[in-house]
């Protein structure tokens, strides 16, 4: 089993490094380290404003975020196994021709993820503020303490959502069941027994209470869903060959992009075949956007001139753009190379895909907005929707074109995504905070938006492919 994870650490490490080098992805911890670092030393500034206590319990939902929007793991069982490794790797192949199972192999693969990300942000993070820590009078203890609640916070946001696309896989209604269950004691506690669901996390508990029991707690969920998830994992491939009615030709003529009107059905269709298609719009999108309205729900009760769905748009808007990533993860552009199709015309039509698929986001923040109760600020919110979801596409089209997974693992390309996205971000929400009205504003953003893509169809069309 060694083996086979060792191996797999070294294809990771292959497939990143062969596209922008080795040391630029080696570099990218370093970048997440000097962030943790300089936001580290606003701790004092922050306080001002927040509690301790709920500037921990951000900074630990942020980690249970990022284990949600990547623990998805049970709705591509088949679908890494036949198509992300299949171009770039052998090893996913092994369980076919060597006597290896499926679920060991995805076991490593699992682990193998869990390390990398532990690598890449976790350590990083608590590595930038123990650094930071003597300049504002922090015990470093505390930096022992955060890297095993964020390690613990990630890992139960990434095995619930891994819990829960493996029941998605088996049984849609029973998924359903169990989230009516879990809302049903969610109200019950809040409602009755004063719970806050929020505060129950066993990680976070213990961050400010030391304790065996929460850290065995922490364990347990972890180690019961994760096992639970690998042991019912759906990566049977089986005798039947699946056949599809051919609805390319009928289903491309109702829509009106013209020459990318293939190109968009494909990617539908693509995701309506795949392994779960529609679940990648539940558990990397809807799951994390819940969470994040729950933290918003309880972070703006203490700045009351604030505006829920205002607030609440602009970071839909960039949330929304990670759409993008589902449309090109398993579509490489060597699957073109053979026909006379440029790299701009296959992004245009992913752009069109995009599109189409953001209204799922714009119904959302119209939901929003009616049960928010106030109307009045709905306008400025759908514009900074819109105004931020297109630049945040447009610059990820510029620095990562068609590999906005991979390439944003470049330390540089990460640095330039974060310094051309986040002042933009703190503009508009200080404007939202002095009057949301501001934010009529926000469709300036159209002029950078559409340069960025006009510079991004040159670039890439003259940019060798990687090909594995």
């Amino acid at each position: 089993m060694f083996e086979i994870l060792k191996s797999m650490m070294k294809e990771e490490w292959r497939s990143h490094s062969t596209m922008f080098g080795g040391l630029m992805f080696f570099l990218f911890p370093v970048v997440i380290s000097i962030f943790a670092f300089v936001g580290t030393l606003f701790l004092p500034i922050l306080k001002n404003i927040l509690p301790t206590s709920q500037i921990a319990l951000l900074t630990h939902y942020v980690f249970v975020l990022f284990g949600l929007s990547v623990g998805a793991f049970g709705l591509f069982g088949r679908e890494v196994m036949n198509r992300r490794f299949g171009q770039a790797s052998m090893i996913a192949y092994s369980s076919r021709t060597l006597p290896v199972s499926e679920r060991e192999i995805f076991l490593n693969f699992f682990i193998k993820d869990v390390i990398y990300y532990f690598f890449l942000w976790i350590f990083p993070f608590v590595a930038g503020f123990a650094a930071a820590s003597p300049f504002i009078s922090i015990s470093l203890s505390y930096s022992w303490t955060l890297a095993i609640t964020l390690t613990l916070s990630f890992l139960i946001g990434l095995s619930i959502s891994f819990f829960f696309s493996t029941i998605y896989v088996h049984s849609l209604k029973l998924l359903v069941g169990i989230l009516l269950f879990a809302a049903l004691l969610e109200i019950l506690a809040s409602n009755f027994l004063y719970v806050n669901l929020l505060e129950s996390l066993p990680s976070l508990s213990f961050f400010f209470s030391h304790s065996t029991e929460k850290i065995i707690l922490s364990l347990g969920i972890i180690i019961f869903l994760s096992s639970f998830s690998i042991i019912f994992l759906k990566v049977d491939y089986p005798e039947k060959k699946r056949r599809f009615k051919n609805s390319l030709d009928s289903t491309a003529s109702k829509l009106k992009f013209g020459r990318y009107s293939f190109f968009i059905v494909k990617d539908f269709l693509d995701l309506k075949r795949s392994e779960g298609g529609v679940g990648k719009i539940i558990f990397s999108f809807l799951f994390p956007l819940a969470v994040l309205w729950l933290l918003l729900s309880v972070f703006l009760k203490m700045i009351p001139f604030s505006d829920f769905t205002v607030v609440f748009a602009v970071f839909l808007g960039v949330i929304s753009s990670s759409m993008y990533n589902w449309l090109t993860e398993f579509d490489l552009f060597t699957s073109y190379s053979f026909l006379p199709v440029k790299v701009s015309t296959v992004i245009k039509s992913k752009l069109g895909s995009y599109i189409l698929i953001n209204s799922i986001s714009l119904i959302i923040l119209i939901l929003v907005s009616l049960t928010g109760g106030n109307i009045y600020y709905f306008l400025p919110a759908v514009l900074s929707f819109l105004a931020v979801s297109s630049y945040t596409l447009s610059v990820t089209v510029y620095l990562t074109g068609l590999y906005p997974g991979t390439l944003l693992y470049n330390a540089k390309i990460f640095l330039l995504y974060f310094l051309l996205i986040s002042p933009i971000l703190l503009v508009l929400i200080f404007l939202s905070l002095f009057n949301p009205l501001y934010l009529f504003v926000s469709p300036l953003l159209a002029f950078p938006s559409f340069f960025l893509l006009k510079k991004s169809f040159a670039k890439w069309d003259d940019w060798n492919q990687p090909t594995f």
